[in-house]
């Protein structure tokens, strides 16, 4: 004989099913984040097109000032979280990483650091960046990057001359600077198309950029004697990336940039 539920039982018994269906479905994985390298690259192509920089020029820069080879994912670029400050780098494994990073050493005077994808000196450049939030945002510091280039070759008439400029006016670093920019650029081209793909990719927040009269002469200048090097007429690449840099307090874990395999 059929019986009847209780409307209260028949509640209940749908209850029960709809709870065990749910458990069975299968778990959703969160989207990984996205590859820091392709980050850069895509802000910096992106920066490079709104600016009508030569293809490629600016990602070679960006190679020569922050590049790297992801660990976990093969690729190779411009890596966001990376600091300069000392004379010595590191490359953080993540945002928040770099920017306890720089407020330590703010914490402890140091005042000369380059900041991000395109190495953006902050004391240099101290209204480029609303927070080091932003600073360390690849898309904002990638655009002041480009508009910092726009200036220096509006200065000199040529983007070879000015890219030797981004990282000093003393002539025998300039020059230097500017013969692994020059070695870097066509992989850059080459790579062009591809790293114009990525600029559909949306990272950040696009804050428009403050007026061109609070760019510094370059983004490390000896000459404008903002802050002179102490013992030395200006930086070489070498002695940025030769040993890392001791922060105190909370321990993050970061890589010496001379260990790295680029």
């Amino acid at each position: 004989m059929l019986r009847i539920l209780p409307r209260a039982a028949l509640t209940l018994l749908c209850i029960t099913l709809n709870a065990a269906a749910g458990l069975a479905q299968p778990a959703v994985n969160p989207s990984p984040a996205p590859d820091p390298t392709l980050q850069c690259r895509a802000a910096i192509a992106r920066a490079e097109q709104d600016a009508q920089i030569p293809a490629g020029l600016l990602q070679a820069i960006g190679r020569v000032e922050s590049g790297r080879r992801n660990p976990e994912t093969g690729t190779s670029g411009p890596w966001p979280w990376t600091i300069n400050a000392e004379g010595r780098g590191h490359f953080f494994p993540d945002k928040a990483a770099a920017i306890a990073a720089v407020r330590e050493l703010q914490g402890r005077g140091v005042r000369i650091i380059d900041v991000g994808c395109m190495q953006v000196n902050l004391h240099h450049h101290p209204r480029a960046f609303a927070s080091l939030e932003e600073a360390f945002d690849p898309v904002s510091n990638a655009r002041y990057a480009a508009q910092f280039l726009t200036q220096l070759q509006a200065a000199r008439n040529d983007w070879i001359t000015a890219a030797g400029h981004y990282h000093s006016h003393t002539p025998e670093l300039a020059q230097a600077y500017r013969a692994r920019v020059q070695a870097a650029w066509p992989a850059a081209q080459a790579r062009n198309a591809e790293d114009r793909a990525l600029v559909g990719m949306s990272f950040a927040s696009q804050r428009p950029l403050p007026p061109s009269t609070s760019l510094s002469l370059t983004n490390r200048d000896e000459r404008a004697q903002i802050l002179p090097m102490s013992g030395s007429g200006g930086r070489g690449l070498d002695a940025y990336r030769a040993h890392p840099i001791p922060v105190t307090g909370r321990q993050v874990a970061m890589v010496p940039m001379s260990l790295v395999r680029r």
